[in-house]
């Protein structure tokens, strides 16, 4: 029983120790929750006391700020007034001058809806305005806005609508008034808190629109970009802040920004969208109250601490020895950790899940990113300026939606700090949880050679189909878009060559065109070579060359195309005196067809093409240069496009150029032959006002072989130049001075006609009259009529550019004796005069065409040709050699009539390949499918414009028993049908 006693005895001061204890630590709670509701009360009043004072003084503000604005409109409105009725550059000066001696304002701007202005001054700019505010100036609306000038600081702009308005020839729809940011500042005298309050006026998206506040975080340009740099707020709080400043809200709040709290007080203003907002520091405003709540601190925090020193002391000698083991274990494993991720291609990184600060970083980091531990730490936003500045990635938080326990993957590009090298990163994010808080475990991996790799691979990839398609395009274009054209140009020469009845003149015009078609197509399949182009085999071959020759068929050559457009062509030579030179014909005639091409297609109806040739002085010895200027009144390109116009495959994007088929491969070729030849192109153009392309090529000049020019039975008589051009009258008088004449020129019919009456008068006649065609106040043809009403039958020769064959016949009744086609060089002059005194000799026949074949008579043919004027010339030439022709527009068309047809009915086919409903491939195919074995296996022809060799095989591969190539040579057309014929015949 005792010892039951003794036991109780014993235990009783261990309960009493741990009631005491009990007792303690339940008072300290006590006092603790005292003093803390006794804080919280306080800070309570004061911030409420605080918030009041700093509404009241930012409320007074924005009255002020109110005030300027409407005294700054109605300036602006009163000026507007008075400079309606001010027309005096001067006056308006003197004016704005004192309008800004009274008002205060730092400049005055015309300006323009779309932000360009000009100053007083003349000084002209364009205003960075942040907004569009074109809409509201259309709308007679007043605008404020911010904006910003070169070289100025922030301005803050007034402006009013004004009546379309002109000053120095610029054009106005407003005018406006600028003040800096100090400027404003200096107006609202914000002097609350003895200058320590900073004050902002926003947009309601956080904008920037008056900023008086310190240098603390720099130039601010949004108020939202403060807070979520320099605070501690998430991007959920910030986003709740600025729908509240979207909502127009009044209302405050604390932030804490760069470690320190600050009142945060806003109130919508009633100027447009503005927020009226005001910082302040809580130490600053709450001076008053510090002391109070300073004591109050010191008194339980001195109660605290005892406490605590107490519960620690015991806490850290229990545990010591437990820390210090746990301590070595830590250590040995934060060692192995950092000796692996030195040596791995991987930055390992652990991140508080709300406020995103780094727990731990790999030491590596700085080896891969270019960026130390201590900065990371220290603002885990650093990672941010690893996105390159175009990156779509900025702002996207891939890590927000990682629940515990989950995984995401994603690539990343960034930026190495120390280098500005481009790296590529793949990232694992897991969600993870450590005592209690949520954490993201991030693995960034640098896999950056292998992205360069597949990089790599892709873009020749990319090369090769894109050069593959550049090809395929342009040979296909080149080919069908072309050779089509061409068999009508050929064709027509043929026909009307066939039909001449020995007219000697039309006889040799037509014979040029057939000469120059032929001469165009084997132009092209040197074009349509690419591999001698691509690998540099293209070689320039000199020959002798006439000049004359050349422009003469260019002239040619161009003028169907001329007619069809309803363009006008001038061509002129200039102080050409060696016209015989050595070069790489084939290739010059490619340039100028380009040249002239070009400038046929970009100029509308009506419009003006011109060529000229001049020669000047050589460089070398035995050269001459020689500049020839193509020149259009067409739709002219743009400053940018000009700067590519000789890049392979470029074309401008406009609407006009859109509807143009080309390939974009003309300028870069003739580019190409310019450069060889040792050349110079440059090309002079603007936008709706046409373009002008200058080449100047170096000549060999003919000097071994130089024409006899002086014509002994003209030497020393008399001639007259009539043209309404100087520059040919003066180039046609050197020449006939060459040839030995003396010659006279005037630009006038009349005058022509009464120089002539003159010199009959004084007993020194002209013996020749060269006339251009085409004069202001009469044509040629008017002025030789009434030259022979004179009783004067000196040899009249007509100058003209254009086909005579129309006017031949009245030309010749009113007298004309010749005609000289332009451009005139020195040996057409002398050639034409030769003809006129008889002293030229004619030039032997030459046979065209093939004969015809009396085996043909009879047979049927039936043509598969869906352009109808392709048909015609086919039709028209079979028809002359004997052959019944039955046409048909499309394959499904070819296809039912020889299904419908008799045996021997059509004796052969001939077939296009590209026609609309069927091609010809397609029908070949079904005629050779039917049943009828003699229907199946008539002879059939492709003729196409589609020349390669795979082309041919195709048509060999479907059924087609022999290939023409477009544009038809007469020759190889009959030759082929007279080999199948025979053929047919022998089965």
């Amino acid at each position: 029983m005792k010892i039951k006693n003794h036991n109780k005895d014993r235990k009783k001061p261990a309960m009493r120790k741990r009631l005491k204890i009990s007792v303690f630590i339940a008072a300290f709670a006590c006092i603790a929750l005292l003093v803390f509701q006794y804080s919280r009360f306080v800070s309570k009043i004061v911030y409420e006391e605080s918030v009041s004072h700093l509404t009241e003084v930012f409320h007074q503000s924005d009255n002020m700020l109110r005030e300027l604005i409407d005294k700054n409109l109605t300036y602006l409105h009163m000026w507007s007034e008075n400079l309606q009725n001010t027309s005096k550059e001067e006056e308006i000066r003197d004016y704005i001058k004192k309008a800004q001696a009274d008002a205060g304002f730092l400049e005055f701007y015309f300006l323009s809806a779309d932000g360009n202005y000009k100053m007083v001054t003349g000084e002209t700019g364009y205003l960075g305005l942040q907004e569009i505010i074109e809409e509201d100036i259309r709308q007679g609306h007043d605008v404020i806005v911010n904006a910003a000038v070169p070289g100025k600081s922030q301005l803050l702009v007034f402006a009013t609508p004004k009546a379309h308005g002109i000053y120095q020839g610029f054009e106005y729809d407003a005018i406006a008034i600028a003040y800096e940011n100090s400027d404003i500042v200096n107006v609202l005298d914000i002097s609350a808190f003895d200058g320590n309050a900073q004050s902002y006026v926003v947009h309601s998206d956080g904008r920037v629109v008056i900023n008086h506040s310190s240098d603390a975080w720099g130039n601010v340009y949004n108020f939202f970009g403060v807070l979520r740099e320099h605070s501690d707020m998430s991007e959920k709080e910030i986003n709740e802040l600025l729908e509240k400043f979207k909502a127009g809200r009044t209302d405050a709040m604390m932030v804490n920004l760069d470690g320190r709290n600050y009142y945060l007080v806003y109130e919508k203003s009633d100027i447009q969208d503005w927020m009226f907002l005001g910082l302040v520091q809580e130490d600053i405003v709450n001076a008053s109250m510090n002391s109070l709540q300073c004591s109050t601190t010191i008194l339980v925090s001195a109660v605290v601490l005892c406490i605590a020193a107490f519960l620690i002391s015991l806490i850290i000698q229990k545990n010591r020895t437990t820390l210090r083991r746990k301590d070595t274990e830590i250590l040995y494993r934060e060692e192995l950790f950092q000796k692996l991720s030195m040596n791995v291609d991987d930055v390992f990184l652990m991140l508080d899940a709300k406020t995103y600060q780094a727990d731990y970083v790999s030491p590596n980091a700085e080896k891969l990113l270019g960026i130390t531990v201590e900065q990371i730490q220290k603002d885990i936003y650093v990672l941010r300026k690893l996105h390159p500045e175009e990156s779509e990635d900025f702002e996207k938080n891939y890590l927000k939606e990682i629940q515990v326990h989950e995984q995401k993957e994603w690539d990343f590009e960034c930026v190495y700090q120390k280098t500005g090298e481009k790296r590529w990163f793949h990232i694992v994010a897991m969600g993870s949880e450590v005592n209690g808080k949520k954490k993201y475990i991030l693995v960034m991996s640098d896999r950056t050679s292998d992205w360069k790799m597949n990089q790599a691979l892709s873009e020749a990839v990319r090369a090769a189909e894109t050069a593959n398609r550049a090809k395929s395009t342009f040979l296909s274009n080149m080919s069908h878009d072309i050779r089509t054209p061409m068999n009508a140009i050929i064709g027509f020469a043929t026909l009307a060559v066939s039909n001449i009845d020995d007219q000697k003149r039309v006889r040799d015009y037509l014979g040029k065109i057939l000469s120059s078609s032929n001469h165009l197509l084997s132009l092209i399949n040197d074009i349509l070579d690419m591999s001698r182009i691509e690998s540099g085999k293209i070689h320039l071959e000199e020959t002798e060359v006439s000049l004359s020759d050349v422009l003469h068929d260019l002239k040619t050559i161009i003028s169907g195309q001329i007619h069809a457009k309803q363009l006008d062509l001038y061509m002129d030579a200039m102080d050409v005196t060696n016209e015989d030179v050595y070069c790489d014909k084939t290739r010059l005639n490619q340039v100028l067809l380009n040249l002239l091409a070009n400038a046929v297609k970009f100029t509308p109806a009506g419009g003006t093409v011109s060529v000229r040739l001049k020669q000047l002085p050589g460089t070398a010895k035995g050269s001459k240069l020689y500049e020839i200027r193509v020149k259009d009144s067409g739709i002219g390109m743009s400053q940018e496009f000009v700067q590519k116009i000789f890049s392979p495959f470029e074309r401008e994007r406009t609407s006009t150029v859109s509807r143009t088929q080309g390939t974009g491969l003309g300028m870069a070729i003739t580019k190409n032959i310019v450069d060889m030849m040792g050349g110079t192109i440059e090309v002079q153009t603007e936008q709706g006002k046409g373009t002008e392309f200058i080449v100047r090529l170096p000549f060999r000049i003919q000097s071994e072989h130089q024409r006899i020019e002086k014509i002994a039975e003209l030497e020393g008589l008399k001639a007259l130049v009539v043209d309404d051009d100087f520059n040919t009258c003066d180039s046609v008088t050197k020449m006939l001075m060459r040839v030995g004449m003396r010659s006279e020129w005037t630009l006038s019919g009349k005058e022509a006609v009464l120089r002539a009456r003159q010199s009959m008068e004084l007993g020194d006649a002209f013996h020749a009259y060269i006339i251009d065609w085409r004069l202001p106040d009469m044509n040629g043809i008017e002025v030789t009529r009434q030259i022979r009403s004179l009783g004067d039958d000196t040899p009249v020769i007509i100058l003209t550019a254009y086909d005579w064959s129309d006017i031949e016949v009245e030309a010749k009744a009113a007298g004309v004796t010749a005609f000289c086609a332009k451009p005139l060089f020195m040996s057409d002059i002398r050639e034409t005069l030769m003809n006129v005194i008889g002293q030229s000799q004619d030039e032997p026949e030459t046979s065209i065409l093939p004969k015809a074949n009396p085996d043909f008579r009879g047979k049927c043919i039936l043509l598969v040709e869906d352009n109808e004027l392709n048909s015609e010339i086919a039709v028209e030439i079979l028809n002359g050699y004997g052959f019944v022709v039955d046409t048909a527009e499309n394959g499904a068309e070819a296809v039912e009539k020889i299904k419908n047809s008799a045996s021997g009915n059509y004796d052969l086919v001939l077939m296009d390949v590209q026609m609309p409903v069927m091609n010809g491939y397609e029908a070949t195919k079904e005629i050779r499918a039917l049943a009828d074995p003699a229907l199946a296996g008539i002879t059939i022809l492709a003729m196409t414009a589609n020349a390669f060799d795979e082309d041919r095989k195709k048509a060999l591969e479907c059924g087609m028993d022999g290939f023409l190539s477009k544009p038809i040579v007469i020759e190889e057309l009959i030759a082929m049908l007279q080999k199948n014929m025979n053929q047919a015949s022998a089965e």
